[in-house]
């Protein structure tokens, strides 16, 4: 006997129907929730990889630091000072370290934030303090992270540390007027530390394959639904 015919058998009960009504358009909202990162990811990707694909230029102008000159590499001529930020609680491969920046002044005036890498452990002998340093790599958004309490505390010398990159709070402690953005050293450069920075951490690919998985479920609990409808009749 076909299902058509047994329709008016349907009856999966109320608690089942209220728990499918519950948990189908969450299932149905993650699904497509992941999918639209997905989208966005795709739509980044696809800026950052036409952005490296052009030849560095000289940076002159804070102009270049804005969003549509993100990622496309840059070089300029200058020094490090000795100012340094350590940013707390950065894992990698598992161990426990710092983040480490440092102030960059440029021969045209300009002072900006360097991202040098990951370290396990800092003092003044790892600073770079080169008097015609030639800097390379890229500029890139400030990522910040969700902390309970974020006080700066004053190392040797004028270091910073903090739980998260700040770059108001930065500003305000060292009375500087640092753009709201970071330069990242290009990865081949000697005097950076490990590299764990990447411009994007999840792929759109993988955002996509969530998206599938939710819609999957989603599926199974409706398929479900109608299964147990039917056969508590049965």
């Amino acid at each position: 006997m076909s299902i058509f015919t047994n329709i008016g058998k349907f009856n999966p009960g109320w608690k089942f129907t209220i728990f499918t009504a519950f948990i189908l358009p969450i299932l149905l909202s993650l699904s497509f929730w992941q999918y639209q990162r997905g989208l966005e990811k795709s739509k980044l990707e696809s800026f950052i990889n036409n952005q490296q694909t052009k030849p560095p230029a000289e940076f002159i102008s804070l102009e270049y630091a804005s969003p549509s000159q993100w990622y496309r590499p840059f070089f300029m001529q200058g020094e490090f000072s000795k100012k340094t930020v350590l940013v707390d609680n950065a894992i990698y491969e598992g161990v426990r370290g710092f983040s480490v920046y440092q102030e960059f002044l440029s021969n045209n005036g300009l002072s900006l934030l360097v991202s040098k890498g990951w370290s396990n452990s800092f003092d003044s002998s790892k600073k770079t303090l080169d008097q015609n340093y030639l800097l390379q790599g890229v500029f890139r958004p400030i990522e910040k992270a969700f902390t309970i309490d974020n006080s700066i505390y004053e190392r040797e010398g004028s270091d910073l540390e903090m739980q998260s990159f700040d770059i108001d709070s930065i500003n305000l402690k060292w009375n500087t007027n640092f753009p709201a953005v970071v330069f990242e050293l290009d990865e081949f450069s000697l005097d950076g530390f490990s590299r764990i920075w990447q411009p994007v951490y999840l792929s759109a690919n993988r955002h996509f394959g969530y998206a599938i998985q939710w819609l999957g479920l989603s599926l199974v609990a409706l398929a479900g639904f109608i299964f147990v409808g039917f056969r508590k009749n049965d």
